[in-house]
C-alpha cells in the first residue's frame, strides 16, 4: 500500500501518485534526523536560560490563585507560588480548541465540493488525522496525509486534494502575517526598536508568501509565458528543480478551480477569518490563565509569530519552534520572556494543544481504519 511518505519527493502537480515497492526509507530518515536536528536547536536556543527548578520542583496542588480563582499551583518550598494555571481558563480554551478544529474542517468543504460532494464526516476524520500529521511529522511530511486520505475516500485524485493545501497555505499565510502587521502597529514604536527580529521576520514572512501569491496571479493570467520563463531562470540552476517549482505553481492555480463562485469564496475566507480569530483569542485566554497581564493584540501577536514559525521546516511535534517563536514578540508588550509563569504559558499551550490535536488525530485514525474494513467487508 502506498504511504504519505512515498509521496514526498513527487511532484504537486500530478493527477494520481505512482505506486512504489517500499518507502525510501533512507529519505525518510534523513527528513526525521534534520527535524530532530532542529528541535534540538530551537530548543537549545529558547530554554538555555530558563529557570528549570522554578518550572518542576516544588509542591504542585489545586488551589486559589491570587486572584482567588480555582487553579492547579505550582509552589517552592517557601511557599511562594512559581506560576498557577486558572482552571476556568483552561477549561475556556478547550472550548475554543474544539471550534478551531471544526471551523478548520469546515473551511475545507467549499474547496472539495468543486470536485466531488464530500461527505462532513468523512472531511471530519481526514481532518483530524491531518492536523495531527502536519504538528506532528518533521519538514511539513504531514501536509501530504489529508490528500492522500482524501483520494482513498472520494473521486479526488491526490494531485487535485494536494493543490487545496496548497491554495489554504498560501491564503494563511499572507492572512497570518498581515494581521501581525496590524497587531504590530499597535506596539510601542520604542519597543519595536528593541525588538527588531519580530519586524524583520514579519517581513519576511510578507515577502515569501507575497511571492508566492504573485506567482499564484502571474500564473493564472498567463499560464503558458509565466511557466515558461520559470522554467527558463530556473532551468539555469537546475533543469529538475524548475519542472518542480513549474508543477508547484501550476499546481496553485489548479487549486483556484475550488473556488469558483463567489458563495463559495466568501465561504472559504469567511470560514479562516473566524479560525484565526478564535486561534488567537485562545492565546490571550491562555495568558490570562497564568496571570499574565497581556492585551489581545499580544496574544495576537504571539499566535502570528507560532503559526509563521511553524510554516517553515519543523521539528517533530514543533517542540523547541513552537515556544521560541510564541515568545518572540513577548517584549513588546513588557513581558518577560523568563519569567516562570510565562515560560509555563509557552510549554502549557503547546501541551495542551498537542494532546488536542493527537487526540482527535487518533480517533480520526481510527475511524478511517474502521470506514476501510466496512469497505472491505462490504
Amino acid at each position: 500500500m502506498t504511504t504519505p511518505e512515498d509521496l514526498a519527493d513527487d511532484t504537486a502537480d500530478e493527477i494520481e501518485p505512482p505506486r512504489r515497492a517500499a518507502p525510501r526509507r533512507d529519505h525518510v530518515a534523513l527528513k526525521w534526523t534534520i527535524g530532530i536536528a532542529l528541535g534540538v536547536a530551537f530548543t537549545w536556543l529558547t530554554a538555555r536560560n530558563w529557570p528549570l527548578d522554578r518550572l518542576f520542583s516544588g509542591s504542585l496542588s489545586l488551589d486559589n490563585d491570587a486572584s482567588g480563582a480555582l487553579a492547579v499551583v505550582l509552589r517552592d518550598d517557601l511557599g511562594t507560588t512559581n506560576w498557577s494555571l486558572r482552571l476556568s481558563a483552561l477549561g475556556a480554551y478547550l472550548v475554543v480548541l474544539f471550534g478551531v478544529h471544526w471551523l478548520r474542517v469546515l473551511r475545507w468543504r467549499p474547496m472539495l465540493a468543486a470536485f466531488d460532494d464530500v461527505p462532513l464526516r468523512v472531511i471530519n476524520r481526514v481532518g483530524a488525522a491531518g492536523f495531527m500529521s502536519v504538528f506532528m511529522l518533521p519538514l511539513r511530511l504531514g501536509e501530504l496525509v489529508r490528500p492522500w486520505l482524501i483520494s482513498r475516500n472520494s473521486n479526488i485524485p491526490f494531485g487535485t486534494a494536494l493543490s487545496t493545501i496548497a491554495v489554504e497555505r498560501v491564503i494563511d499565510g499572507l492572512m497570518v502575517t498581515l494581521l501581525l502587521f496590524t497587531v504590530l502597529m499597535q506596539a510601542s514604536p520604542t519597543q519595536l526598536e528593541r525588538h527588531p527580529e519580530v519586524m524583520i521576520g514579519a517581513w519576511a514572512a510578507l515577502g515569501v508568501f507575497g511571492s508566492a501569491m504573485a506567482v499564484l496571479v502571474a500564473t493564472a493570467l498567463a499560464r503558458t509565458w509565466t511557466t515558461n520563463l520559470m522554467r527558463k531562470l530556473i532551468g539555469i540552476v537546475s533543469g529538475k528543480l524548475a519542472d518542480k517549482i513549474v508543477g508547484l505553481a501550476t499546481s496553485f492555480v489548479d487549486g483556484l478551480k475550488v473556488l469558483r463562485s463567489p458563495a463559495a469564496l466568501v465561504e472559504f475566507l469567511a470560514l479562516t477569518m473566524g479560525y484565526w480569530a478564535l486561534n488567537g483569542f485562545g492565546f490571550w485566554l491562555m495568558a490570562q490563565g497564568f496571570s499574565i497581564d497581556a492585551p489581545v493584540v499580544g496574544g495576537y501577536a504571539m499566535m502570528c509569530c507560532v503559526v509563521v514559525g511553524m510554516m517553515i521546516p519543523n521539528s517533530p511535534g514543533n517542540v523547541g519552534s513552537f515556544w521560541y517563536f510564541m515568545l518572540l514578540p513577548s517584549g513588546l508588550y513588557g513581558i518577560d520572556a523568563g519569567a516562570s509563569n510565562v515560560i509555563g504559558l509557552a510549554l502549557g499551550l503547546w501541551f495542551v494543544l498537542t494532546l488536542q490535536v493527537t487526540a482527535f488525530g487518533l480517533w480520526g485514525l481510527w475511524m478511517e481504519a474502521r470506514a476501510g474494513r466496512r469497505s472491505r467487508s462490504g
